[in-house]
């Protein structure tokens, strides 16, 4: 049986609805949910993760502008 970690378990809960990057600790990366289409993204730091979701809306979504 495994216990889980209250710090786990309090960031998981507090985070669960936000749309805001959030960082892993475990995994150490970040994450977030695009407001347009609701994609999950991915990255190692945040200034990348914001390229990517920058890139991801103007260009996926949007179909470029």
């Amino acid at each position: 049986m495994e216990i889980p970690d209250p710090f786990a378990t309090f960031v998981a809960e507090r985070d669960k609805d936000s749309k805001l990057p959030k960082y892993d600790y475990f995994a150490k990366e970040w994450s977030m949910i695009t407001a347009c289409c609701e994609t999950e993204l991915f990255a190692a730091n945040r200034k990348m993760l914001t390229k990517i979701r920058l890139y991801h809306t103007r260009n996926e979504c949007m179909g470029g502008y």
